[in-house]
């Protein structure tokens, strides 16, 4: 009866890791899918891939030599806007003024812009990328990988990045992006939704600025002017003569008119030159932080993710920096790559048809023993993609032959697993796959010490090439040696000595 029982609890402990692997092989290789909006999209996240292999985006950035219109008056002075009569009375003048001056047309300030843009290419976390500069011309040349973020990318490339805060009236730069530190994006959950939020954390100077700002930029009640007019002109009754009095409620009216205007004092928060917010402070700020909000509170998860993304860019081309040249996209084309779907499709199938092919040597040759680990090499082929997508590894035409080298490895240490437990079986030792497993683990990896000094050299190499084959390959390592180590193991220990 015991016995019926434990083989029994073998078999739940099999089929459970069994279904297990299933559950995880389905997520790799078929994806989870959601409706939304009529449509059905996978949830699990896309592999990176290489441009090698997506195709590539090539991007040219002109230096901007158009002119803008401005009106001046007499003084020099700018007038924001002005009809033509009133240039005519007034005798203001129109002048044209290009975008970018001689001044900043420069070498410095050519190398600044391609630097800015690639924190921006990596903040968007573009790994393979190519950019190149013309230093007599300032044009900049770019190639990304062909994605469903390029557009987004592209559009981010040659956005200047000015930020103001600004005196609604007098239009004087309070703060800009010389004190900007970080930007970071949070939210806020209520019941009529998830409001997301634009962070912008200024460094110790501009700290110190907005809370000067925050100060002399605050919202006064109307209602505490008022009452405080109206004590001030009951005591000046009952002190002074009616003269006096009358003087007082002209002094009072002043205040009022005074406190009227402290009270429509804003700022301005711009991104370039487009107002995002015009406010006032209830309390001084002393975080040295402010959040401005992005679309408002939703509960739709396709608006949340727009929101997020349009303050994620912001957030990208503020901690990126200001561009000091404006610049025209001049060439935006899509460049396909010499490997088609088709043709991935017909890798995948050839590597998948080796792998059942394997296992049914395993089988063969190992029987039961086989069967569960070819069921965990599949498993660990699942967990393996899985790891690839959600680390973000770049996968290019070397990091597949990456991935074939690690399946084969893995492959060499089951067979080399399968053999130790026959053989150690065979000698009637106690607690063998424990045993056959330190014994292998202690052979394979002492053979493939090269290998593995090899692929962490290559992870420090900034080619992508060199780099995503690296990246691959360490991954591969790592997965082999825990998942071995867990499931392998655990699964033949259960059939082997039903433990």
């Amino acid at each position: 009866m015991k016995k019926e029982n434990r083989n029994v609890m073998k078999k739940i402990k099999i089929l459970t890791i069994v279904l297990l692997i299933i559950l995880v092989s389905m997520v790799s290789f078929f994806g989870i899918y959601k409706q939304n909006k009529n449509q059905m999209i996978n949830t699990v996240k896309n592999y990176s891939y290489a441009m090698d292999i997506n195709g590539t985006r090539t991007i040219k950035l002109k230096v901007n030599t158009e002119k803008e219109e401005i009106i001046k008056d007499s003084e020099g002075n700018v007038i924001e806007s002005a009809t033509d009569e009133e240039i005519q009375q007034n005798g203001y003048v129109k002048e044209e003024v290009p975008n970018n001056s001689e001044e900043v047309l420069t070498e410095e300030n050519y190398n600044q812009s391609k630097k800015i843009i690639e924190k921006r290419l990596k903040k968007m976390g573009v790994g393979d990328y190519n950019i190149g500069l013309n230093t007599q011309t300032g044009e900049i040349d770019i190639e990304i990988p062909e994605n469903s973020d390029a557009d987004t990318i592209v559009g981010i490339l040659n956005t200047i990045g000015r930020f103001e805060i600004i005196d609604s009236e007098t239009k004087e730069v309070l703060l800009d992006n010389s004190n900007i530190k970080a930007s970071d994006i949070l939210y806020n959950s209520t019941s009529s939704g998830t409001t997301t939020y634009l962070e912008i954390a200024f460094d110790k100077d501009g700290k110190n600025k907005l809370e000067e700002i925050s100060k002399t930029y605050v919202a006064v009640e109307e209602e505490t002017t008022e009452e405080a007019a109206e004590e001030t002109t009951e005591e000046t009754t009952e002190e002074t003569t009616e003269e006096t009095t009358t003087e007082t409620s002209e002094t009072t009216e002043t205040d009022e008119n005074s406190t009227e205007t402290a009270e429509t004092k804003e700022i301005i928060i711009k991104i370039d030159d487009e107002e995002i917010l015009t406010t006032s402070f209830d309390e001084p700020i002393t975080t040295g932080k402010i959040q401005l909000s992005v679309g408002t509170a939703t509960t739709d998860t396709s608006t949340l993710q727009d929101n997020i993304a349009q303050a994620r860019n912001v957030a990208t081309v503020l901690d990126s920096g200001k561009l000091p040249i404006q610049y025209d996209l001049d060439k935006n084309e899509y460049i396909l790559s010499d490997i088609s779907e088709q043709d991935l499709v017909i890798i995948e199938i050839a590597i998948a048809a080796i792998v059942v092919i394997g296992i049914i040597v395993l089988i063969i040759k190992y029987k039961s023993n086989g069967l569960l680990a070819g069921f965990s090499y599949i498993g660990l082929v699942a967990l393996y993609m899985l790891l690839i997508r959600y680390t973000n590894v770049i996968i290019s035409i070397e990091s597949i032959f990456g991935i074939i080298v690690m399946l084969i490895l893995n492959y060499i240490f089951t067979i080399m697993l399968l053999s130790n437990i026959n053989k150690m079986s065979k000698e009637k030792k106690s607690n063998v796959v424990n045993k056959a497993t330190l014994e292998t683990y202690t052979k394979f990896f002492n053979r493939i010490i090269p290998i593995c000094i090899m692929v962490i050299a290559f992870c420090f190499v900034k080619w992508i090439p060199i780099n995503s084959f690296g990246m691959i390959s360490f991954w591969g390592l790592t997965i082999i040696a825990v998942y071995n180590a867990v499931i392998t193991r655990f699964l033949l220990k259960i059939k082997t000595e039903g433990k």
